[in-house]
């Protein structure tokens, strides 16, 4: 049977973890970069090898969003005592 002309399924990644032990951190781990003029995307990020294309306003989004968590996490961090990121 031949399966000619069709093309491999696509993998989807629904989710990813921090790796057991760090590789080249941190550009292991995550790398933002511009994308060229052929990309619909102005943004690409990379984490764990896996790469998201965003548009420039949902980038911003998710920066602000991940430094408003960032901020909760770390008032619960000092307060445990840990220090903060």
């Amino acid at each position: 049977m031949s399966h000619r002309g069709k093309k491999p399924a696509k993998v989807v990644i629904k989710e990813t973890h921090e790796p057991e032990v760090p590789f080249n951190w941190p550009d292991g781990h995550v790398a933002v970069a511009l994308t060229d003029e052929a990309q619909g995307e102005c943004i690409e990020i990379t984490i764990h090898g896996v790469r998201h294309y965003l548009h420039s306003s949902t980038a911003r989004e998710l920066s602000i969003r991940l430094i408003a968590r960032i901020d909760e996490w770390n008032s619960v961090a000092v307060a445990a005592g840990y220090p903060p990121v």
